[in-house]
């Protein structure tokens, strides 16, 4: 969505924040510049707009711990500080992704407090489901909580978020080659650890399937 544009007394474009800056679209010239400058309004638009998915992405990351809102808002910090870099050749929400994978790893290898029973299920209108959820997920998350911290954010950016290894790979910054092969040894350990699980193989199809969709788009670019 467009931000509408007025004007101030002095002249000068503001951006009118009625209007819902859209993370996952381009912004236009106003919204962006106002962002470089530090706009207040603007940054705090901006803020709000992206807040659900970070504070998601980081709990998918980090599991359930007393400091996921000390983790949710250090990536804000960052994501504030980036934004009069930021150019406007990707989204906001390729940017606060690309740093809220950045900030999880500082993250990974802390103690973890909390203890994994708070993790909400899938299904929590099933109570058969309810429980055999809470109790996959725990192990889930006690598994991720011993894999590398690079194949742990594989794992769950292309096995949890659906993702395919070349859009993780942009967020990671590294070749998508890279990305496909810790996927691939973060689906064999999670496959191993949790072997029998149908939710841990429903994660680990999804992950076949987010590579064979990576394969396809090479072909058809081929």
């Amino acid at each position: 969505m467009r931000a509408r544009r007025g004007s101030t007394p002095s002249g000068e474009e503001e951006v009118d924040l009625r209007a819902a800056i859209d993370p996952h679209a381009r912004l236009d010239e106003p919204t962006l510049a106002a962002l470089q400058r530090g706009d207040r309004r603007t940054v705090q638009a901006a803020l709000r707009a992206l807040f659900p998915e970070v504070r998601t992405r980081m709990h998918r990351l980090l599991g359930p711990r007393d400091d996921l809102d000390d983790a949710t808002q250090d990536a804000l910090i960052e994501i504030t500080r980036a934004l009069p870099r930021f150019e406007g050749r990707a989204s906001l929400s390729t940017l606060a992704s690309r740093i809220t994978v950045r900030t999880a790893f500082r993250y990974f290898g802390r103690p973890r407090t909390v203890p994994l029973e708070v993790v909400d299920p899938h299904d929590p209108d099933d109570p058969e489901s309810r429980v055999a959820s809470r109790e996959t997920l725990r192990r889930l998350y006690r598994c991720l909580d011993k894999m590398s911290p690079k194949r742990r954010v594989a794992f769950v950016l292309c096995c949890v978020e659906g993702m395919t290894p070349s859009e993780a790979a942009e967020i990671e910054g590294v070749p998508s080659l890279v990305m496909r092969a810790r996927l691939l040894q973060a689906r064999n350990e999670i496959a191993r650890l949790m072997k029998g699980d149908p939710f841990a193989e429903a994660l680990a199809q999804a992950g076949r399937r987010s590579a064979g969709a990576h394969d396809d788009d090479e072909e058809g670019g081929a």
